[in-house]
């Protein structure tokens, strides 16, 4: 085969495959940085989708089966005498109180979700599962099993726990920075319990005593490991019960306001547009040097 006077010894074709070279490897150190924020918002897309869904069936229920539902776990809690908590970073306790009554409590959707938690200062909506198993908090919160059940009430001590740093999720992540005095929502049905963050604790595993019953006081705790990717310990972030009054920012909650979601989009965008151009360049380039011109 004559090799082109244009092109002597195929430089053109080795300048192509150093070009697709370079723009693969480019490629691969671009999907290695941004997985981690893209499969973060498709997880929070999947959980609002959910959240939303849950909104709606909810809403569709009739009212007398959503009472029956809220008395029955408010008769559960009212039974619950004291909080026994496993931890759930050591031990799966998908199979640890494996009651009927717990599995079918605040579930009249059959799908495992009793409610949703939205925390307005790190812009945060996550479902709330029954119990503790990798499926759950592969992708959400899970209600501690052996503590009260998320519906509020004099003596009742609810606790929500979450991952921090999945690949695949923020999820508890960003926790840490959570002060006191901040407010998050517990959604259970059609009702909306606000907590105000008294306390955050950093303890050892077995160290349980802060989530214990207090007689009085109508509490709920967020869990989850800390120091990030370490895990030895566990961080504690916990709030009293205070009436509820619509907040401005979880109205503003939304994986469109994500500022991360824009930049990766933007960023995106960009690097399409220049390598459509450059592309269009080096065609009219070739295309000229053929016709000689």
């Amino acid at each position: 085969m004559k090799k082109r006077k244009d092109d002597p010894g195929g430089k053109r074709k080795r300048f192509g495959v150093v070009e697709a070279g370079i723009l693969l490897l480019f490629l691969v150190g671009l999907g290695i940085l941004t997985y981690p924020v893209i499969s973060d918002q498709w997880n929070r897309y999947r959980n609002s989708r959910l959240i939303d869904t849950y909104s709606r069936k909810i809403e569709a229920q009739p009212r007398r089966v959503l009472e029956d539902s809220w008395q029955e776990a408010v008769e559960y809690n009212r039974q619950h005498k004291q909080n026994v908590v496993y931890d759930v970073f050591e031990k799966d306790t998908e199979e640890y109180i494996k009651s009927h009554p717990y599995d079918e409590l605040l579930d009249p959707l059959k799908n495992g979700v009793m409610g949703y938690l939205v925390i307005p200062k790190i812009n945060l909506r996550l479902a709330i599962y029954h119990g503790t198993g990798k499926e759950a908090l592969d992708q959400g919160c899970g209600h501690i099993r052996g503590t009260s059940l998320p519906v509020g009430g004099k003596g009742s001590h609810t606790v929500l726990s979450a991952h921090r740093g999945l690949p695949s999720a923020k999820l508890f992540t960003d926790l840490d920075q959570m002060k006191k005095k901040d407010v998050f929502y517990i959604h259970t049905l059609d009702r909306v319990l606000a907590y105000q963050v008294d306390q955050i604790q950093v303890v050892l595993p077995e160290e349980t005593e802060a989530l214990k019953l207090q007689e009085k006081e109508d509490r709920a705790t967020l869990l989850t490991c800390t120091p990030y990717s370490i895990n030895t310990h566990r961080l504690l972030v916990q709030g009293h019960r205070i009436p509820y009054k619509e907040p401005e920012k979880e109205e503003a909650l939304s994986i469109l306001h994500d500022r991360k979601l824009f930049l990766l989009a933007g960023g995106l965008g960009v690097f399409l547009l220049l390598a459509a151009g450059l592309g269009k360049r080096k065609k009219h380039r070739d295309s000229r040097k053929e016709t000689g011109s």
